[in-house]
């Protein structure tokens, strides 16, 4: 199963976004700064959510972690655009990274809202971009196998 140029094109320009918002999280993660342009509130405050107990997972800062995937989606699409696929796993492995992303994002969102009472606006940006590289990866998938499975035309 091959994904179209366009769906590729799409999930690596999400992912330099994500990546630019990934890394500006990371900053403000290790920022002693505490007036960040996104902290606006008490409700919505990156530093609430950024520099909390929960922002960092086995020492790693969860935004580091959100860098990587971004880092990681952009690596197979090029790798997808330049003709190389390790097989058949190559879609189904972009995929499995997509839905670990959704959902690894929802569970943060999760936390941000119903534990830390907070809202941080680049996590925002971060849920927004994994949600729209999931549909994307998906939808692409999708007519991809619909393609490939797809009668051939019949002569008349």
């Amino acid at each position: 199963m091959r994904l179209t140029k366009a769906v590729l094109i799409a999930i690596i320009l999400l992912s330099l976004l994500g990546s630019i918002d990934a890394g500006y999280a990371v900053y403000q993660h290790y920022s002693a700064d505490s007036d960040a342009p996104c902290n606006v509130n008490e409700l919505v405050n990156c530093s609430a959510v950024n520099q909390s107990v929960y922002s960092e997972m086995w020492g790693i800062p969860v935004a580091g972690v959100g860098l990587a995937g971004y880092i990681f989606f952009a690596a197979i699409c090029g790798m997808m655009l330049s003709g190389r696929y390790l097989g058949g796993w190559t879609v189904w492995l972009l995929l499995a990274a997509a839905l670990f992303g959704l959902v690894f994002s929802a569970y943060l969102t999760y936390i941000e809202i119903f534990v830390l009472g907070a809202v941080c606006p680049m996590c925002v940006i971060s849920m927004a971009v994994v949600t729209a590289i999931a549909i994307i990866a998906f939808a692409g998938a999708y007519n991809a196998r619909r393609r490939r499975l797809r009668p051939a035309a019949q002569p008349e």
